[in-house]
């Protein structure tokens, strides 16, 4: 393993993106024989004429000085290309975890760590691992291993249970330290099983050392609730803190149901549809958020299209969130969430 960093994004495009960039880390494992010199541009030409886009031919560039291409076109393009398409999606700070990491001395402060915020969401959040966390979801849970071992049934390192692939995995997948700093969370989580008030004060510590200057923080970036005790503890200290207002996407609905008359007004829940226990949406009237695939499916469903959170806490109301992201090629929605991303930037443009 050879660790390096990305010095050559000089864009004029400003944006907290490639601010990132230019300062971010990437652990590469290619095992393959370096590139001839005299081939490389040669072959660089030919991995840019593959894929018409402004940051591959940035990583493509990159990945070319560092001598980190494998000579195997399809292969480097396959994951230059899936590296790209995160790198593009605003939703996604490689560097979120990263706020309060080099503070924490996690044996002394038993704290949990929390996102700064992103392009897409300005507010803080806290993240858990995908899938393995989220008991209820269905046509969108894939997994990463925790080691990072290629899964038997898929022969790849994410693993597709669903229809649609999670986001959050595909993230864990490219960022190890992302992955790392969500099951350090969990296992934090997991010490306090069976005491929900030991996991309300954890969740107190947390924000005591993070700080409270902002008024909005998302409960799962990535992840879900897990069990009733951890969104009891969660429930406990948010009616404690009536000056933030915190939402989450959630699947677990009987979690949910199960406290219906105890929600705060500081507490916005979303059922996420796609889910094995979507027969409560109706049955409750809960407020809800549908996937799908194109502007024109939102229209039919009478349902505005959220682009950077806001439906989620800033109003009561039913709404949609359009496919994007990595889709496996087994799904045949990887062209449609390409398009609807571009689309995405677009509408984000509009409201700004």
């Amino acid at each position: 393993m050879q660790k390096y960093e990305i010095n050559i994004f000089k864009t004029k495009k400003i944006s907290d993106r490639n601010f990132l960039l230019e300062r971010m880390n990437i652990i590469s494992d290619f095992k393959y024989p370096l590139i001839e010199e005299e081939d490389k541009n040669f072959y660089k030409q030919k991995l840019n004429e593959s894929y018409d886009n402004l940051t591959f031919n940035q990583l493509v560039e990159h990945f070319a000085i560092h001598n980190k291409l494998t000579g195997k076109l399809n292969e480097d393009k396959k994951y230059l290309k899936e590296f790209a398409l995160l790198l593009e999606d605003d939703e996604f700070d490689p560097f979120g975890h990263l706020q309060v990491t080099d503070k924490i001395n996690e044996k002394e402060d038993c704290i949990l760590r929390f996102g700064k915020g992103n392009a897409k969401i300005k507010h803080p959040y806290f993240s858990l691992p995908a899938a393995y966390t989220c008991p209820f979801a269905d046509i969108c849970k894939s997994f990463v291993d925790r080691n990072r071992k290629t899964f038997k049934s898929s022969g790849q390192k994410i693993m597709d249970t669903g229809d649609i692939r999670c986001y959050a995995a595909s993230a864990e997948l490219a960022y190890p330290a992302v992955q790392k700093h969500r099951w350090e969370n969990f296992d934090l989580l997991q010490d306090f099983k069976g005491d929900i008030q030991g996991m309300s004060d954890l969740i107190e510590r947390s924000f005591d050392y993070f700080g409270k200057n902002y008024s909005v923080f998302r409960i799962h970036e990535s992840g879900d609730f897990f069990s009733q005790e951890y969104f009891d503890a969660w429930l406990d200290y948010i009616k404690k803190t009536p000056e933030i207002t915190f939402y989450a996407y959630t699947k677990a609905l009987p979690f949910w149901v199960a406290r219906l008359d105890e929600i705060p007004s500081n507490f916005k829940l979303n059922a996420s549809r796609g889910g094995k226990a979507d027969e409560l949406i109706d049955k409750y009237g809960l407020k809800n958020v549908t996937i799908v695939n194109t502007p024109k499916e939102a229209k039919e469903l009478g349902l505005p299209i959220d682009v950077n959170d806001e439906l989620a806490y800033k109003q009561d109301g039913n709404f949609a969130l359009l496919l994007h992201g990595i889709q496996s090629k087994k799904s045949g929605l990887n062209p449609q969430a390409i398009k609807n991303q571009k689309l995405l930037k677009q509408m984000k443009q509009k409201i700004r």
